[in-house]
């Protein structure tokens, strides 16, 4: 029983390196792109910021979404993670597809947390889709009547 546990943190952990070292060849492109071409290329920068860091959120919670298949009963969806957790991550994962927006209104009053969080450069912008990947796939359990959960 051991030895699985070993195992599966270890398949997890080569998952996160495979994601984080396929993420960084993608980034490395987006940047070469970007310098040649003097388009900050917003909308794939946002992309690929979501599809890998919302990756290793994915793999994070890998394990709960293991352990509810396992179960019987039927699927039901927290809504309220999804909703509390999930769309505020998913905002500020779009940052930088809102960020180039030039619509005033949107500047003013919807974007400002998210130009306050660019102008720190402090990288949290890099946890959202982290979080968002994992709410999602941890949003996800199996309720069973019978046992009342």
């Amino acid at each position: 029983m051991k030895m699985k546990l070993w195992v599966r943190y270890f398949v997890y952990m080569f998952l996160i390196f495979v994601v984080v070292f396929s993420g960084q060849h993608v980034f490395q492109g987006i940047a070469k792109i970007r310098e040649n071409s003097f388009n900050p290329q917003y909308f794939y920068t946002s992309a690929m910021t979501i599809i890998f860091y919302g990756s290793i959120g994915l793999i994070l919670g890998l394990e709960h979404l293991i352990c509810e298949i396992k179960k019987e009963g039927t699927w039901k969806l927290n809504l309220s993670k999804i909703v509390l957790m999930g769309l505020p991550s998913l905002y500020f994962s779009l940052a930088y597809v809102t960020f180039s927006l030039n619509i005033e209104f949107l500047r003013n009053i919807i974007i400002y947390p998210i130009i306050t969080l660019m102008v720190s450069y402090s990288g949290f912008l890099s946890v959202f889709p982290l979080i968002l990947g994992y709410a999602i796939i941890t949003s996800f359990y199996k309720h069973n009547e019978k046992l009342g959960v």
